[in-house]
């Protein structure tokens, strides 16, 4: 009788120490299926998105101002020659306004925008160009109202150029400025998956909370 419960005891024993080695031999990944796999549930590198950064503010900043101290000289001389037309005063005046407020603030967005988005995908996040053309048309417009009070004209070459270099520099800041401020939110990233090493189980994506909707 003994005997028999000391036998019963060992095979109690040994089935008990069995059972942890059997549940991790269950989860060893050798003997899962290719499907179940982390190789097969697991993203592939080369689905990830490749990330690019915008100018700095100063290079960005320095393209526009110079499109722009360039542009205002055009546009005070288009202005001038289309003003002289032989034609009635309000086309004139029209043909006149038009270049003389338009093309300073074009030639610095058009510089902003394609320099600042020249390495960006839509993944990035790109600069609109039309926010950039307002605030610089604003600006110029304010400026060249205020160079007709104090007399800045064609004639007056050197008041011009200081003109140019002003209005430039601040077309230049309030275009990059208000592009950078606006500026398209870059895409959200992959979603993360956890594998899973049970077999018949898949994978788990991860989700964060902040974009599921309560």
């Amino acid at each position: 009788m003994k005997q028999t419960s000391l036998l019963l005891a060992l095979g109690l024993a040994l089935t008990l120490v069995s059972l942890p080695a059997r549940a991790a031999r269950l989860l060893l990944p050798d003997d899962l299926p290719a499907s179940a796999s982390p190789a097969a549930t697991t993203p592939s590198a080369s689905t990830s998105v490749e990330r690019h950064s915008p100018p700095s503010f100063g290079l960005q900043f320095g393209v526009a101002a110079g499109a722009g101290l360039i542009g205002a000289p055009v546009g005070f001389l288009l202005a001038n020659l289309l003003g002289n037309l032989s034609i009635s005063l309000i086309p004139t005046a029209i043909l006149g306004l038009v270049p003389m407020g338009l093309i300073a603030p074009a030639f610095t967005a058009i510089a902003a925008w394609l320099f600042g988005n020249w390495n960006l995908t839509e993944a990035d996040g790109r600069f609109s160009f039309w926010l950039g053309f307002a605030a610089a048309a604003i600006v110029h417009i304010a400026a060249t109202v205020i160079a007709g009070f104090v007399g800045v004209s064609l004639a007056g070459i050197p008041g011009l150029i200081l003109f140019s270099v002003i209005d430039g520099a601040a077309m230049g800041g309030a275009a990059v400025g208000t592009m950078r401020f606006f500026r398209k939110e870059p895409a959200a990233t992959a979603t993360p998956v956890m594998p899973s090493f049970v077999p018949n189980v898949s994978a788990t994506t991860m989700v964060p909370l902040t974009t599921i909707p309560f």
